[in-house]
């Protein structure tokens, strides 16, 4: 099954991404696009040997036959957790932009009145990416891989 790229697609955190990530694909049909998958021994420098980093889930996607996905981590790469994210409330909206320009416009809307977790700014997956919460309390994370 190869990758197809969608504008929204929800993020879960939860304890033990991993698991999730087998039991969704078992459930569903899904298929994880394996080289999106990111450890935190990725993102981590010289954590490359660290077992626990090398089993934490930064990001995942699991790819549906219809096109939809759903996006996976643990808890840990989850840069809004400070604020509150905790399972039940852990769903988070990815938007997967073609557009820098559309993406950073969207993003700016949504800064207005809301709440920047991390800014948009160049990441080592080779995307532009940034996590804004809006006035409404929803988590969005942006990701643009145009340059």
């Amino acid at each position: 099954m190869s990758e197809q790229i969608q504008l929204f697609t929800p993020m879960v955190y939860c304890d033990g991404a991993l698991e999730a990530i087998a039991f969704y694909e078992d459930v569903f049909g899904a298929k994880e696009i394996t080289d999106r998958r990111m450890l935190a021994s990725h993102v981590v420098p010289g954590a490359e040997n660290d077992l626990e980093l090398n089993r934490t889930v930064v990001y995942a996607k699991l790819q549906f036959a219809d096109g939809s996905a759903l996006n996976v981590a643990d808890h840990w790469g989850d840069p809004t957790a400070r604020t509150g994210s905790v399972t039940g409330n852990n769903i988070h909206i990815g938007t997967q932009h073609t557009s820098p320009a559309t993406q950073r416009a969207a993003f700016e809307k949504l800064a207005a009145e809301g709440t920047v977790h991390e800014a948009l700014e160049a990441k080592p997956w080779g995307a532009v990416y940034g996590i804004v919460q809006d006035k409404y309390g929803v988590i969005w994370e942006m990701n643009c891989y145009a340059g």
